[in-house]
C-alpha cells in the first residue's frame, strides 16, 4: 500500500471512530422520525407493524388446522416452522434492502444536518431492530400457544435473533456503494433474494438435493439454529450462531469502511 493510500485509509478510520460518538443519538432520532412519518397518518399507528407478521402467522395456522399443508419429519409443528422461518428471513431481507437503498437519501441528510455517515448506519440498525421487535413476539406467542415454549428458551431466542437484523444491514451496506455504479444492482439483488426465501429453509426443510443450499449459507444456518434455540437449545446450536455473528461483525466492519468512504465522496 502506498503512503498516500495508507494515509487516506488512516484518516478514514479516524473519521469513522470520530462519528461513532454522536451516531447512536442521531441514529435513534433519525430512525424514530422515519417510523413516525411512516405511521403518523394512520389510525392504528404502530399496530400496522404487527399486521404482516400476524397475517403470515394466521395463514399458516389456518393451513395447519385444515390439514391442507403439513410436512413430516419436523421437530415442531409446520405452522411454527414456517412462521419463524419467514419472519427471520423477512427481517434479514428488510435490513438488507433498507441499507442497499440508503445512499439515495444520504446526500440530503448528511449535507443538510451535518450528520456523519455512522448516524445513518445506526438509524438502519435501529429500524431493522424495530421490525424484529414486531416479529419476535409473534414467534414466541405461537410457540407458547402450542405449548412448546420455556422461558429460558424464549430469552435465548430473543438474545440471538438480532443476528438476522444485523446480518441484513451488513450485507446491504456491503453492496450499497455498488448501486452508484449500476442502477440495476438494487433490482438484481431484490430479484435474487426473494427466491432465496424458499432456498434458505424458511418455508420448507432443505432435504435431498436442496440440502446443498444450507452449506455456506449463513441465512439458512441462522434460521435453522434459531429454531433449535427456540425449542431445544444446546451448545452445538449456539456455537454456529456465534460463528455467524463473528462473520457478520467482520463483514460489518469492512462494509462500514467502504460505506463511509463512498458516502463522503458521494455527498
Amino acid at each position: 500500500m502506498s503512503s498516500a493510500a495508507f494515509s487516506k485509509a488512516k484518516q478514514t478510520l479516524a473519521d469513522m471512530f470520530g462519528g461513532v460518538s454522536s451516531a447512536p443519538r442521531q441514529g435513534w432520532n433519525l430512525a424514530a422520525r422515519d417510523i413516525r412519518i411512516e405511521y403518523v397518518h394512520t389510525k392504528m399507528g404502530l399496530f400496522w407493524a404487527f399486521i404482516e407478521p400476524l397475517a403470515i402467522a394466521g395463514v399458516f395456522i389456518a393451513l395447519r388446522s385444515s390439514g391442507s399443508l403439513e410436512v413430516s419429519g419436523l421437530n415442531m409443528p409446520f405452522s411454527l416452522f414456517a412462521v419463524s422461518g419467514i419472519l427471520i428471513w423477512q427481517t434479514f431481507f428488510d435490513g438488507m434492502m433498507m441499507s442497499l437503498t440508503s445512499l439515495q437519501r444520504a446526500s440530503g441528510l448528511i449535507g443538510n444536518y451535518a450528520m456523519p455517515p455512522e448516524s445513518l448506519i445506526m438509524a438502519m440498525v435501529f429500524r431493522s431492530l424495530f421490525l424484529l421487535c414486531m416479529r419476535v413476539p409473534i414467534v414466541l406467542g405461537l410457540a407458547a400457544a402450542q405449548g412448546l415454549l420455556e422461558w429460558q428458551n424464549a430469552l435465548l431466542f430473543i438474545a440471538m435473533s438480532p443476528i438476522c437484523a444485523l446480518g441484513g444491514v451488513a450485507v446491504g451496506l456491503f453492496f450499497a456503494p455498488f448501486t452508484l455504479v449500476s442502477g440495476d444492482l438494487k433490482l438484481a439483488v431484490g430479484v435474487i433474494a426473494r427466491p432465496m426465501l424458499y432456498l434458505s429453509g424458511a418455508v420448507f426443510p432443505l432435504t435431498g438435493g436442496l440440502a446443498i443450499f444450507k452449506h455456506g449459507n449463513p441465512v439458512a444456518l441462522t434460521i435453522e439454529e434459531l429454531r433449535f434455540c427456540l425449542l431445544s437449545p444446546s451448545l452445538s446450536h449456539i456455537l454456529p450462531l456465534f460463528y455467524v455473528a463473528l462473520g457478520i461483525m467482520a463483514l460489518f466492519c469492512v462494509s462500514w469502511f467502504a460505506y463511509h468512504r463512498t458516502m463522503r465522496a458521494y455527498v
